[in-house]
């Protein structure tokens, strides 16, 4: 028997071994736009000299700020944490009880900066002082944390070269996240918002809404803490402010890490195992590009995956403590992004299970769902906000079900974006690619190509995504990875048949991942069985890194990170149409007002009154368009606005094919003629300031 079993386990080595190559190949296959490239691209390093004093000293502020930033949230979250009076985990991981600690400040602190938002209180003295509160909350945690280091002696372990690799490769990805996030903000939705509207709120000292920016009615609970560190950078230089942010949101992917390695510890998954699931989530492409881009998803993740972890210590001890804890993470979640309400279904979920196998199951109920409930009072703040000013609080979207008014933003509209959600992962959607999804996302996926989920997530999770079908299936797993499992599983179904844009599939990622490695744990009983699941596991997420450092080189951050290249020569390399932006500040009055149009509407790198459609940013263009019959009536439309000035994105807008100024119910010769009108307005030659293939900015009046 021991033999044919041993036997059975070298097949299915081999096997696994074969599947995991095959899915490597096919990922290697797909990227030739990066990977492919990594020779060329390393040579976007160079180009000039490396270190200068003032850039330096600005990413010094900036990671000086953050740490100041992450202590305040450890700070407070000590005082919450000790009040919850939480009992002891079995197996205590101290790493996932200083990363619950941060994360419960991180939540709290959030809602402390909305609550002095609407108070107009958004000046750099009173983010001192909040930096001082959260300090001296700290004092008490560090005292006690170096008496326990004191009194524990210092433990030595020798790590087998494997683990040591691990590590290195985490370190790796980590890194380069940290670098990136220093560098000026390049990508699109924090120019849109992530940071544009934080500076903005800055501006104005409050979080009232900003005319014309819709993302300003959005849940911005990870915003609060740009606008915290925007306002402590504020005190040395723009730079400083934008490497202070880029920093401090930042910070959640470590935690996120931190997370998933002390629960893989916690449920006695052995510690080569636990590095894995933590390689498996670092080494996600898209992963990096939210840490070093300011998005939120990473942070959205870390609630997600706290909330999972303390509903599966609730399942096993059945404390209220860990309620209340996964009220606030839950609340955490609703409070960075509206999708994290499909997260509550799968949460219910478990509490119904819960209950159906308790003796006392109407105590069970009351206690999950008022946990639930928490977690929306904890969030409502938000969205309580936005219905009073639109009336609806789920205002933009979903408007044909639930009316709201603000303006720039109607019904059409946010059918348009449903519509345009709709694209990720393919318009013609059918069974078959419903079916295929998990291989095509962890294989096709690209940035920048909402058919192809705009990302990158590697193959890591579809080489053991078998292994945990498996163990589930036929092995004993520990309940956590159940209910990881479960929840992952549920939320993938949504995402599935909503919005398949690979960054709001993050959130599982962590889940699955500690899931994987519990599962690879109870299938793994050979020796050689355990290290071809180990090693394919690892090799894949080692590929995923490829890509990170190709995208890492594209952006090339190091120079002006160290401070041997400008932000203006950093910006122009990343962002073809910042010369432009340079002209509108430097040749432009104090008090113009210039109309963007498809310019990705960055409002963030401008320094005069900025007016531009959501999202859309042609729409009001369209409009003018087909009210006017020549040129100079668009021109005289467009100077009645006070617009004074025009930028332009118009390489496709005069394509006949490409166009969206185009309106297929009309006849040609009468769309022909609306393209030309608008041509002669936009490149207006005798007003032109300056204009190229692809981008125009002229004068109106």
């Amino acid at each position: 028997m021991a033999v044919k079993e041993g036997k059975d386990q070298m097949i299915a080595a081999a096997a696994f071994a074969i599947f995991a190559v095959v899915c490597l190949v096919a990922f290697l296959a797909n990227r030739g736009e990066d990977v492919g490239r990594l020779g060329q691209l390393a040579g976007s390093l160079g180009g000039g000299p490396w270190i200068g004093g003032g850039g330096l000293r600005d990413s010094l502020f900036g990671i000086l700020t953050a740490v100041v930033l992450f202590t305040s949230w450890t700070g407070l979250g000590n005082l919450i944490v000790l009040l919850l009076k939480l009992p002891e985990a079995e197996h205590r991981s101290q790493l996932l009880e200083v990363t619950i600690r941060t994360a419960v400040g991180a939540a709290a602190w959030s809602l402390i900066w909305f609550a002095l938002g609407v108070a107009g209180l958004y000046t750099p003295v009173v983010a001192a002082a909040a930096v001082a509160v959260g300090l001296g909350l700290a004092i008490v945690q560090m005292a006690l944390a170096w008496r326990v280091a004191r009194t524990s002696g210092k433990l030595k372990v020798a790590l087998p070269v494997s683990e040591l690799l691990s590590i290195g490769l985490i370190a790796l990805a980590v890194t380069l996240a940290l670098v990136g996030a220093l560098a000026p903000p390049t990508a699109k939705d924090t120019l849109l918002y992530h940071f544009a509207v934080p500076r903005m709120f800055i501006a104005q000292s409050s979080n009232t809404f900003i005319d014309g920016n819709i993302a300003s009615y959005l849940a911005l609970g990870t915003e609060m803490h740009v606008v915290w560190a925007m306002l402590l950078g504020g005190f040395s230089s723009l730079r400083a402010a934008e490497a202070a942010a880029g920093a401090t949101v930042f910070l959640f992917f470590p935690l996120l890490l931190a997370a998933v390695y002390g629960w893989a510890r916690e449920i006695d998954i052995p510690r080569r195992w636990a590095l894995v699931a933590v390689l498996m989530v670092a080494t996600i492409p898209t992963a990096f590009h939210i840490a070093s881009s300011g998005y939120g998803d990473l942070a959205l993740g870390l609630f997600v995956t706290l909330a999972t972890y303390s509903l599966s210590r609730w399942w096993r001890s059945g404390a209220h403590g860990w309620l209340v804890l996964f009220g606030i993470f839950l609340g955490g979640a609703l409070s960075n992004k509206l999708t994290a309400v499909f997260v509550m279904a799968a949460f219910s979920l478990v509490i119904l299970l819960r209950a159906r196998a308790s003796d006392d199951s109407k105590r069970v109920l009351a206690g999950g769902f008022a946990a639930l409930l928490l977690a929306c009072v904890l969030a409502s703040p938000w969205y309580l906000r936005t219905w009073k000013e639109t009336g609806s609080p789920v205002f933009p979207f979903y408007m044909s079900i639930w009316k709201g008014e603000a303006p720039g933003w109607d019904v059409e509209r946010s059918s348009l974006f449903q519509g345009m959600n709709s694209q990720y992962g393919g318009i013609d959607k059918n069974k078959l690619n419903y079916l295929t999804a998990p291989a095509r996302v962890s294989i096709a996926a690209q940035p920048e190509q909402p058919a192809n989920y705009d990302g990158v997530l590697g193959a890591a999770f579809l080489v053991g995504l078998p292994i945990l079908i498996w163990a589930v299936w036929k092995f004993d797993v520990p309940v956590e990875a159940k209910i990881a499992a479960g929840v992952a599983g549920i939320m993938y179904l949504f995402w599935l048949f909503s919005g398949e844009q690979l960054r709001y599939l993050l959130p599982i990622a962590p889940l699955l991942a500690v899931a994987i490695a519990a599962s690879a744990l109870a299938v793994g009983r050979s020796r050689v069985l355990e290290t071809a699941l180990r090693y394919s596991l690892t090799g894949a997420a080692s590929l995923a890194l490829l890509t990170t450092v190709a995208w890492f080189l594209q952006r090339a951050p190091v120079r002006v990170v160290l401070g041997g290249e400008t932000r203006d020569e950093y910006l122009t390399r990343n962002l073809d149409y910042y010369p432009y932006y340079q002209a509108i500040n430097t040749d432009t009055g104090a008090d113009a007002k210039v109309w963007l149009i498809n310019m990705r509407r960055d409002t963030y790198h401008a320094e005069r009154q900025m007016v531009s459609d959501y999202l859309f940013e042609d729409w009001t263009l369209k409009k003018m368009v087909w009210e006017s019959r020549s040129a100079p009536e668009l021109k005289a439309k467009t100077a009645a606005l006070g617009i004074q000035y025009v930028l332009a994105r118009h390489d496709f807008l005069f394509d006949y094919d490409k166009s969206s100024l185009v309106d297929d119910a009309r006849p040609r010769a009468e769309n022909e003629a609306k393209l030309r009108i608008t041509k002669e307005f936009i490149l207006d030659r005798a007003n032109t300031i300056r204009s190229d293939k692809k981008f125009s900015l002229v004068k109106v009046f």
